[in-house]
């Protein structure tokens, strides 16, 4: 046992690796999408292969990247940003980040943002939520996904949709997250969900807060995944 002076610092540890985590998974990614980008057939066992080794590394990447700053968030030292930002460079930026997998798995991947279209977001927050619902549509999509951000008289929509089977009735039930339990079965804590809603909450505008839910239907039929901000 270590002497009360030499008593480790496990959340200081945990963050130093969960750092060096998120930095390899990310050289890992960029090694899979340049293989992926080799000229050849698309079509093989490998290629398949190695687009679903690059989707559960960004995966990875993004959860840990996403714990790294709800614990920023929850210490009061992140430092969340808001500025005028041009909401079609974050789509365009969304999709150079998605459409490596999108290829592979063989979606359409299409996206609807006017150009003129402002909002004032922390840039990075609102990324890391997009790139997330992204991947989630990609999963589950059979042909197509869909990101479309729109003004409103309250503020901006960002809509993320697919055609896939749409979400199941006890995910729609428990909302953003923060009640969802673990299920050792299928891998997931709902942490995505988690961090889109906390992410969306820190953004304000006098009394009104974001939101975030989830729905079936759309334009796609598939899931729907919303984020609304004042």
């Amino acid at each position: 046992m270590p002497a009360d002076n030499e008593k480790l610092d496990i959340s200081t540890f945990l963050l130093s690796s969960v750092h060096d985590m998120k930095n390899s998974l990310g050289m890992i990614a960029s090694y899979l999408e340049d293989a992926l980008a080799e000229p050849g057939p698309t079509d093989t066992p490998a290629h398949q292969k190695t687009a679903q080794a690059l989707y559960e590394a960004q995966r990875v990447n993004d959860h840990l990247i996403q714990l790294l700053a709800l614990y920023k968030i929850d210490q009061t030292f992140y430092p969340f940003d808001p500025q005028d930002q041009p909401l079609a460079d974050l789509v365009r930026e969304a999709f150079a980040r998605t459409q490596p997998l999108a290829d592979s798995k063989k979606i359409s991947l299409d996206f609807k943002c006017p150009e003129e279209l402002y909002a004032w977001i922390d840039y990075e927050l609102v990324f890391g939520v997009i790139v997330q619902a992204l991947h989630n549509a990609l999963h589950y999509a059979n042909s197509k996904a869909l990101l479309s951000i729109a003004a409103r008289e309250s503020g901006i929509v960002i809509c993320v949709e697919d055609d896939g089977p749409g979400y199941p009735d006890f995910l729609l039930e428990q909302g953003n997250g923060v009640r969802r339990g673990i299920s050792f079965g299928t891998g997931s804590t709902g942490l995505g969900l988690y961090f889109a809603g906390v992410v969306a909450r820190l953004h304000k505008a006098g009394q009104n807060s974001g939101r975030i839910y989830l729905e079936n239907g759309g334009s796609l039929g598939g899931g729907r995944f919303v984020m609304e901000l004042p």
